[in-house]
């Protein structure tokens, strides 16, 4: 389903407009612009991704109506509608292909940090958050693959949204967030892959492609609805 749709479910359920569900569901759809394909969900789309979604956009989305949702209940309402139900990231993975270039080990961060600190200046503290961050998907799953999930040139991106465009060292100097991170996936994979050549390799599954439609959810059962959302698309 289009984020249109899903807010439009969440408002339906909780009051208030579509409108202030929009950018959560955005958020949970917005890595199909890496690949239209329904395994772009694998990034977040699960129960961690509902977590992640919780440091975005904080515990609870206030709706127009004054009521304060809560985002984990958002975020599985979500879930639910594009899958028949809520995964872990592992499950995605079930399958999975690693490629040849792929690591079995990796570095602690705590290393990488320090290695942060001989290329950029500062200390160690200034970089943990961030190379922590990006570790933090080995418990998501048992295996190599769970570098899928940030080791790429999105996972770059999505650091930088979340440490915000300049890590400070102190004494007024910064260095950009971005180039940390590039340098920490370089680092663990040797090469700054894209996003594709991991969700390429992700193996179907029927459960993975049965979305809910809006119409099965009642929501397209008006010319109003249908106007409003040709409006919103345009």
């Amino acid at each position: 389903m289009h984020p249109y749709d899903h807010a439009r479910s969440s408002a339906r359920t909780h009051g208030g407009a579509w409108q202030d569900y929009f950018a959560l569901h955005a958020w949970f759809d917005h890595t199909k612009s890496l690949l239209c394909r329904f395994t772009h969900r694998a990034l977040r789309h699960h129960r961690e991704g509902v977590a992640e979604a919780v440091f975005v956009f904080g515990a609870a989305i206030r709706n127009q109506d004054g009521m304060e949702i809560d985002t984990v209940e958002l975020g599985r309402q979500h879930l639910l509608e594009d899958c028949p139900r809520i995964v872990c990231a592992a499950d995605w993975m079930a399958g999975f292909e690693p490629p040849e270039w792929l690591p079995v080990s990796t570095p602690e961060a705590d290393d990488l940090a320090g290695a942060s600190v001989m290329r950029f200046g500062g200390d160690k503290h200034h970089f943990l958050p961030l190379h922590r961050w990006f570790l933090a998907t080995a418990s998501w799953s048992a295996g190599p693959e769970y570098l899928a999930f940030r080791h790429h040139a999105f996972g770059v991106f999505e650091a930088e949204a979340r440490f915000g465009p300049v890590i400070a060292l102190g004494d007024g100097k910064a260095i950009p967030t971005r180039v940390v991170a590039e340098r920490h996936v370089q680092e663990v994979l040797g090469r700054i892959p894209p996003a594709t050549e991991f969700l390429r390799r992700i193996k179907g599954e029927r459960w993975m492609l049965q979305a809910t439609s809006p119409r099965r959810l009642g929501l397209d059962g008006s010319l109003a609805d249908s106007r409003e959302t040709a409006n919103v698309l345009a």
